[in-house]
């Protein structure tokens, strides 16, 4: 890492921690400031260590963030990144108990009134998201309001490193919205899977009572545990990956084998004699997954790949810092 980038990194980082709207001419500005206060105290060619003793004395990205947060935000970036994790944990967390509720109570009246009981689900979910959130929301502007001045990172402070900033196209950032949306889907499949198994049919509504036409073989329904498997592992590990807020070398590997793990389930099931009762279904379904298995033994070569050889996460046990 040479001086530009590391000052590409720490801007990077800063703007991370501000809103999209102004994070650009903040980011200018802040490299200019930083390149002109550099060349004042180093010349032309300032070393990196030079470069890191200045960024230490701006202070964290987090604090510098701060400094340029407009004063009116209701929530200021001191206790942003925190707010953000405690929403989305809240949401996701209500989600999972009207999931569960939904399908205790569709389990309950075998399946009747589906569309109702889904629309009052889904109108139930957004009310208590948005009061939730709102609770959240409200609790966190009351204590920027009473202690945001005095709200310190000490710890933060002590330890950062300039030479552990990470890149500005780092691997390692999640995208929330991207997690959120999957833990969902796979709760909703998982659902489904365990709670309705014989739903996989259509309706013959012609009689007085409803009833399902069986479109899929016992032999394929005898592999729901392994899909209800694969689909827990994956929730499991987007869950912990939220919570912590970034990927890590560990949370990389455990990808991995929950990536093996969903290949190996969906090679099963292809390779079942017959996975529908009509033989049509069972063809095209089988074309489907013959795509699938491609797709993920690739997507399964390339993250191997680079786990072993292309290094796409920060190894601090071999950056040490160089001012100490």
């Amino acid at each position: 890492m040479n001086s530009t980038e590391m000052i590409d990194r720490y801007v990077n980082e800063v703007g991370e921690n501000l809103p999209r709207k102004m994070r650009a001419d903040i980011e200018m500005e802040l490299r200019s400031l930083l390149l002109d206060a550099l060349e004042e105290r180093a010349g032309g060619e300032p070393s990196v260590k030079e470069t890191a003793v200045l960024l230490q004395e701006f202070g964290s990205p987090e604090k510098m963030a701060a400094q340029y947060r407009p004063a009116e935000s209701l929530i200021g970036p001191k206790l942003f990144p925190t707010y953000k994790v405690v929403v989305t944990i809240t949401v996701t967390v209500i989600g999972v108990l009207h999931l569960v509720g939904l399908g205790f109570v569709l389990w309950q009246s075998a399946g009747a009134d589906f569309v109702d009981k889904s629309l009052n689900f889904i109108f139930s979910f957004g009310q208590s998201a948005i009061l939730n959130a709102g609770i959240v929301t409200l609790i966190f502007a009351i204590i920027e309001r009473s202690a945001g001045d005095e709200i310190n990172l000490p710890e933060q402070e002590k330890t950062w490193d300039p030479f552990a900033l990470p890149p500005v196209k780092d691997p390692n950032r999640i995208d929330r919205g991207e997690l959120v949306v999957g833990l969902i889907v796979s709760l909703l499949v998982l659902s489904w899977l365990n709670l309705f198994p014989n739903w996989f049919g259509g309706a013959q509504l012609d009689g007085e009572l409803p009833w399902y036409a069986q479109l899929m073989t016992a032999e394929f329904l005898q592999q729901i545990p392994w899909l209800s498997a694969s689909l827990l592992v994956d929730v499991l590990l987007k869950t912990a990956v939220l919570i912590q807020g970034r990927w890590n070398q560990v949370t990389r590997w455990l990808e991995l084998a929950t990536l093996s793990f969903g290949l190996y389930v969906t090679v099963r099931i292809f390779n079942l004699e017959a996975i529908s009762t009509v033989s049509a279904f069972t063809n095209g379904i089988k074309m489907i997954l013959a795509i699938v298995i491609i797709v993920e033994l690739v997507e399964v070569v390339v993250k191997l790949f680079r786990l072993v050889f292309g290094r796409p996460f920060p190894r601090p046990s071999f950056i040490k810092s160089r001012l100490v």
